[in-house]
């Protein structure tokens, strides 16, 4: 029985239990039950939340979409208006730039108002930017009208919540809003998304903040619209867009690199060699299988590249399909590959094929030569040169230079260059350090970007003209002048992304006309800069002595030393024999210096080793100068008028048979000999120009007189009509002059260092034989003295500083040669700011970090180009200017052409030298004269010209404003 009840108890137990287990499961059921239900309800609430900020979110956008493209369009906007003033004053201080907002003239100077280039109707010109823009956006369409908006643009006063230490109190514009899309519906729909501009001038009127509204409507709280704010600050400036600007044609050479726009004025297309910009390719001539590839690659540019920038898009439909087809050009069996796109930026062009040729190991870059790569990312990488020839020798280390150095800020962060601590400006990896350092990461970004790394490759970014090609002449009269354009531009055209590789038909807004009175204003203040102590005293206390000894100075009054100040002195023609009186060892030198076309032979006084400031070059002087260092203002006398026709034939040299220089057209003196007085001279000369006042020098009776000043009055009659065709005697000042010499100014710099600027006269006509500079050697320019900047007598004087700041070459209508017509390797000449001349050329290793701006207008019929009897004569395209090595058939005919030399011992040569000099006496293409030795051609050298945005103009430039934004002010929110 207990048994019984003990199994009775334990299977109640059990029943018990598990009666338990099944209440506990229910109510675990049930919590389950709340907690999905509750899961589920709270994701219901997140989803419809995230909806609600989703769709927050996705007006939100909107109206930041709305407000950046109102922001594009006040970007427009204000280069539209400013645009439209051309102004001659370049110093834009803060007084000169709110007259420019505000349209007080009596502030501005002089200047111009432009028509609108959006072509919106006006009632008057504006008087300022602010009252333009009003103008400009009385055009706009699709106003939002109501909304608490205004419905016409207006200039009104600041708002009184702004702050006034940050913004002007006046002139602010503001301007309607502006609707995105139509409002088809007005009366049961929302309006769309719309922006509202103002143009708000900070405090001191030099900048403008553009303030952008985006509003949304589509979805409101409290009945508001969703707003958002972006604003952005902009700048009032003017600048010139181009790299170079020029009125002659423009010759831009191989290893010749431009980073900015080329601007061709030149048009005068029906001539011979007639091309506005002529372009040579920085790569053929290397190797002739790369040749071969190149010229393929040209054959299908010409029929396919239709925006003309010489490169062609991969995966285009024109383009693309006209990539030239593969092949086996080096005949080893296998296809080259030669066009694939080796920089991977979706071109083919000319970099690509180079890559592609002397890429060995298939890493799309070429290492270059074991010299330049030591120290350098492919040195430390342990790269093995490639861009060498079989026997390992450097092909072009020139060219390699050109482009793995170009672009030297890579970052764009406006710092770059090196600490040229041997001041050769020649960059050194193994012992000087690049100026942009990232000390965070212990860095140097321009290099990680590629910047002399030792590799050419895609982060070189290589064009060979890095903006746009805009000229004044049409394409079509260009085409039916010369041909096909293609064939006269070589190398890739990268322009920025929204404008044309290629722009013609350009105004002068576009293309501004430059010319000789345009920097009056600089150029006078840099003369008037101009004001040490007299040439000859600077020369005389230089070497110990007195001026009066000068005159008859001889070598053996020179300093010892060899760094010591020397003068190597021309002595005057006393006897008039047209030779100075120490011909025999005076130095004399052809001009221009080392040319195979040389025009004349120059008498040189040569000054060596001497510092010059604030000096006056006096007129006539035709000197050398040595490792001369000139210091502040240097001013180039020359005599302005020079508007005979004869100019540049008065005192023409040739070598004489004695091998010493002659007058070209000897003379005899008239007034030494009995009978020889003023009754028999020539009528038209004054008293003051006559004997005993002035012997006359006439041409030689074996010679035909040059002017009526030639023929004494007893011998007019034997001329008859014929003397009436010979042009005036230059007379100035009572004096008569037959050698134009005396009154211009051709002079040679080598090795110079100018720490400061050089300026001259204007010259009225283009006189290229006579007003010439050439600068040879290592001549650079700067404006702090390298070695010695803290010492006041090799740098400027402090009031100087504004106006030599804006050009270091102020020489408009004079001829400039940077370089010689065989540079030497060593060669290394630097540049900055504006540059003005009437033509300028380049070769060899040339640096120019600024613009080219060129005066000089060469017209068919006018100046240069027009004969004593007033007929038109010669060929506009003669004029040029010319980077690199060019020669005759291109219209240079001064210089050479490289592709005409003939290979003499294994190398190019330019002619043979006769004298021991190391300069060719005599022409490669004729005969090579007895006990002469052949002349090498030194190669291409370098020459890379920056647009330098930021520099400071001269004034009286003619120039369009415009208003750049100012980096790193772009915010979003609160004004």
């Amino acid at each position: 029985m207990a048994m019984n009840r003990n199994k009775s108890r334990q299977d109640r137990r059990r029943k018990g239990l598990r009666l338990s287990r099944r209440g506990v499961a229910s109510v675990l059921a049930m919590m389950f039950l709340i907690i999905f239900g509750s899961l589920v309800a709270a994701m219901a609430v997140a989803s419809t939340g995230n909806i609600r900020t989703a769709n927050m979110h996705l007006h939100v956008m909107r109206a930041m979409s709305a407000a950046e493209t109102g922001l594009a369009v006040a970007e427009h906007r204000l280069n539209e208006a400013s645009s439209r003033f051309i102004v001659a004053e370049s110093d834009l201080d803060a007084d000169i730039t709110w007259a420019l907002w505000k349209g007080d003239s009596s502030l501005i100077g002089v200047y111009q108002v432009a028509p609108s280039q959006d072509g919106y109707p006006e009632g008057a010109d504006p008087a300022g930017i602010a009252e333009a823009l009003v103008n400009a956006h009385a055009a706009d369409e699709n106003i939002l009208a109501g909304f608490d908006y205004i419905e016409t643009p207006e200039i009104s006063t600041a708002p009184t919540d702004v702050t006034g230490s940050i913004y002007e109190s006046s002139y602010w514009v503001n301007t309607p809003a502006v609707l995105l899309t139509e409002w088809d519906d007005p009366d049961n729909s929302n309006p769309p998304p719309a922006y509202q501009i103002r143009y708000a001038p900070l405090a001191g009127g030099h900048t403008i903040r553009v303030i952008v509204e985006g509003i949304v409507y589509d979805f409101q709280r409290n009945n508001r619209p969703i707003r958002r704010i972006i604003t952005r600050d902009y700048q009032i400036i003017k600048t010139v867009d181009q790299a170079i600007i020029s009125h002659s044609k423009i010759l831009i050479g191989k290893n010749v690199q431009i980073e900015g726009e080329l601007g061709a004025r030149f048009d005068e297309v029906d001539f011979d060699a007639g091309d506005p910009i002529v372009m040579r390719s920085d790569f053929l001539g290397l190797d002739p299988v790369l040749d071969a590839k190149i010229q393929d690659f040209f054959t299908s540019l010409s029929t396919s590249d239709i925006d003309g920038d010489n490169r062609l898009r991969v995966g285009h439909p024109i383009e693309g399909a006209g990539i030239p087809s593969d092949d086996d050009f080096d005949g080893d069996g296998d296809m080259d590959g030669a066009f694939n796109d080796a920089t991977q930026d979706g071109y083919i062009d000319e970099i690509d094929i180079f890559i592609r040729h002397y890429d060995t190991n298939g890493d799309n870059r070429v290492t270059l030569s074991a010299d330049l790569i030591a120290g350098t990312r492919a040195g430390l990488d342990g790269s093995a040169p490639e861009f060498v020839g079989s026997g390992g020798e450097a092909i072009d280390e020139d060219l390699a230079l050109l482009i793995d150095g170009g672009r030297p800020d890579r970052n764009e962060n406006g710092v770059f260059g090196f600490l040229d601590v041997n001041n050769d400006r020649i960059y050194q990896p193994l012992d000087e350090d690049p100026i942009d350092y990232d000390a965070f990461h212990s860095s140097y970004p321009d290099t990680e970007l590629g910047w002399r790394d030792g590799y050419i490759d895609a982060m070189d970014r290589y064009a060979k003209v890095s903006g746009r090609l805009v000229f004044k002449v049409s394409a079509s009269d260009w085409e039916n002048g010369q041909g096909p354009i293609y064939e006269r531009l070589q190398g890739p055209i990268d322009p920025d992304d929204d404008e044309s590789a290629l722009e013609f038909g350009a105004d002068d807004l576009t293309l501004p006309d430059i010319n000789a009175s345009s920097f009056a204003d600089t150029e006078n203040a840099l003369i008037a800069a101009a004001d040490g102590d007299e040439f000859w005293q600077q020369v005389a206390d230089q070497l110990g002595t007195s001026v009066s000894t000068l005159s008859t100075w001889t070598l053996d009054m020179n300093p010892s030393a060899d760094d010591e100040p020397h003068l190597f002195p021309v002595w005057d023609d006393a006897d008039y024999d047209g030779r100075p009186d120490n011909y025999t060892w005076a130095y004399y030198e052809n001009a221009p210096y080392n040319s195979p076309s040389f025009s004349d032979i120059y008498w040189r006084p040569v000054f060596e080793n001497m510092v010059f400031r604030n000096v006056k070059v006096p007129m006539g002087l035709n000197a050398l100068f040595v490792n001369c260092t000139f210091v502040g203002s240097t001013h180039v006398r020359t005599y302005a008028q020079n508007t005979h026709p004869l100019w540049s034939e008065y005192g023409v040299n040739v070598m004489g048979s004695d091998d010493y220089p002659e007058p070209k057209f000897p003379r005899f003196v008239y007034g030494d000999d009995a009978g020889e007085d003023a009754s028999n001279a020539p009528p038209m000369l004054p008293s003051t120009a006559v004997p005993p006042d002035q012997m006359i020098l006439m041409t030689e009776l074996s010679i035909s007189p040059l002017d009526t000043g030639d023929v004494p009055q007893s011998e007019i009659a034997t001329f008859g009509e014929s003397y009436n065709l010979l042009p005036e005697p230059i007379v100035i000042e009572g004096k008569r002059f037959v050698d134009t010499k005396e009154l211009s100014n051709n002079l040679r710099f080598h090795d110079c260092l100018f720490v400061g600027s050089i300026v001259s006269d204007t010259p009225t006509e283009y006189t290229q034989v006579r007003n010439k500079l050439q600068f040879t050697g290592a001549t650079r320019f700067t404006t702090v003295h390298p070695d010695e900047p803290e010492n006041p007598n090799l740098n400027p004087d402090e009031n100087d500083m504004d106006t030599i700041l804006t050009s270091s070459m102020m020489l408009p209508n004079y001829s400039v040669d940077l370089g010689s017509f065989n540079s030497p390797p060593e060669q290394n000449i630097a540049l900055q700011g504006a540059i003005i001349a009437g033509v300028l050329d380049a070769r060899g290793n040339t640096t120019i970090d600024g613009a080219l701006l060129l005066t000089f207008d060469p017209e068919h019929g006018e100046g240069p180009l027009l004969d004593v009897m007033g007929n038109p004569i010669g060929n506009p395209a003669g004029f040029n200017a010319s980077l690199g090595y060019f020669g005759s058939a291109d219209g240079d005919y001064e210089s050479i052409d490289p592709n005409d030399l003939p290979v003499v011992g294994g190398v190019r040569i330019i002619g043979y030298d006769t004298n021991g000099d190391g300069l060719a006496d005599a022409p490669y293409n004729e005969p090579q004269p007895p006990g002469s030795v052949p002349v090498p051609f030194n190669g291409f050298g370098k020459i890379r010209v920056r647009h330098n945005p930021n520099m400071r103009l001269p004034s009286g430039l003619m120039l369009p404003l415009s208003m750049p934004p100012v980096s790193g002010s772009y915010q979003e929110g609160r004004y």
